[in-house]
C-alpha cells in the first residue's frame, strides 16, 4: 500500500536537510566556553547535546538502511550514550564533527529524496519497540532533532 501523504514526507525530509545549517549558524564564531556551559546541574552542555545527536543519527540512519535493504529487517537496540562514548564524540573538535555530520546528512537526505512512496511503509522489527516503519522512524528522528537543535540554538545565544 502506497503512502498517500507526499506533502508530509517532503516536509520531513526538508526538515532533516535543514538541521545542519541551523546548527552551523548557531555554533559558528562562538567561544569554546559556550560549548561547555552547563545551564544547571544534570543538564547537558551544547557539546553533549551534539554528541548525542551524532550518535542517534549514526544509529537511526543505520536502521533505515537496514529497512531499505532487507524485508522485515531486525532493528537492533543501541545505547546512544555508549555509542557516543565509543565514537569519542565529546573529545572531537566540534567544527570537524559538525562537518562530518553535515556530509553524512547530505548523503542521507539524497537517499530519502530518491525513494518511492511505498518505500516509506517498509518495516522492520525493533527488539524493544516492535514493528517500525521508515516513516515512523523518520518522524521520530525529526522530532528528536528539532528538540535538541532548538536547545542548542537557545544555549548558543
Amino acid at each position: 500500500m502506497a503512502y498517500d501523504n507526499q506533502e508530509e514526507i517532503v516536509a520531513l525530509v526538508q526538515h532533516m536537510a535543514a538541521i545542519p545549517e541551523r546548527l552551523v549558524r548557531a555554533m559558528t564564531d562562538k567561544p569554546r566556553d559556550k560549548f561547555l556551559y552547563r545551564p544547571a546541574a544534570g543538564e547537558w552542555t551544547v557539546l553533549e547535546i551534539f554528541a548525542h545527536m551524532r550518535a542517534v543519527d549514526d544509529i537511526v540512519t543505520t536502521r533505515i538502511y537496514m529497512l531499505l535493504s532487507r524485508d522485515n529487517a531486525p532493528l537492533v537496540s543501541f545505547d546512544e550514550r555508549r555509542w557516543a562514548e565509543v565514537a569519542r564524540y565529546l573529545q572531537r573538535d566540534i567544527h570537524q564533527s559538525m562537518t562530518l555530520f553535515t556530509l553524512r546528512r547530505i548523503e542521507f537526505v539524497t537517499v530519502l529524496r530518491q525513494l518511492f512512496a511505498e518505500d516509506w511503509q517498509r518495516s522492520g522489527q525493533h527488539e524493544t519497540y516492535g514493528t517500525q516503519t521508515l516513516l515512523s522512524i523518520v518522524r521520530d528522528l525529526v522530532s528528536h532533532e528539532e528538540e535538541h537543535c532548538a536547545r542548542i540554538e537557545q544555549l548558543m545565544q
